[in-house]
């Protein structure tokens, strides 16, 4: 859950920001690494998941470190300058962001109520978990939306050598968010 919810974001920013001084393809290979250390930092968690649960401290820990992640990660879209074009984008993916961050903060105060030994597919299953979740499909519909976004930009390559067409018209951006299957 938590790497798609990273790729969903990074693909929302890189299609949708605007106002900034980067390209599109600066700004999506910036939102597109900021999405890798992300799911990597996430993905590594989960890995490790049922050793944690296994203690308060162990799932207290998983928490902090997952929410820990999860800030850094907004905060590094956040500073993101996008471009022009996608600018409303990029605030959507924000808010969304936001709201999967507090849904997740909700849930580990959720989780460090649980008797210790909880199952984390437990932790899901509570009404806090079932709105993690809902914000999460929300972040992985995104990611389709922004992903073909830039995928729609790979048309523009048929115009690369036209001199009279403005270079940002022009501009082939291929990154790859790893949305969801």
């Amino acid at each position: 859950m938590g790497r798609i919810s990273i790729l969903v974001g990074l693909a929302c920013l890189v299609a949708a920001c605007g106002g900034g001084s980067l390209s599109l393809q600066e700004y999506g290979t910036q939102a597109e690494e900021l999405v890798v250390v992300v799911a990597v930092r996430i993905d590594s968690l989960d890995a490790e998941l049922d050793s944690y649960a296994q203690t308060d401290e162990g799932a207290q820990t998983y928490w902090m470190r997952r929410l820990d992640a999860r800030v850094e990660f907004l905060e590094g879209l956040e500073s993101l300058d996008p471009p022009d074009d996608a600018v409303e984008l990029h605030g959507i993916v924000i808010d969304l962001f936001r709201r999967l961050n507090a849904a997740e903060e909700a849930l580990a105060a959720r989780v460090a109520t649980m008797e210790t030994g909880i199952a984390p597919e437990q932790w899901w299953d509570t009404p806090e978990g079932r709105a993690a979740n809902a914000v999460d499909e929300e972040v992985s519909s995104i990611c389709y939306v922004a992903q073909a976004e830039f995928d729609k930009t790979e048309e523009r390559d048929a115009f690369a050598d036209t001199p009279w067409i403005p270079s940002e018209m022009k501009e082939v951006v291929r990154v790859a968010f790893g949305c969801a299957e």
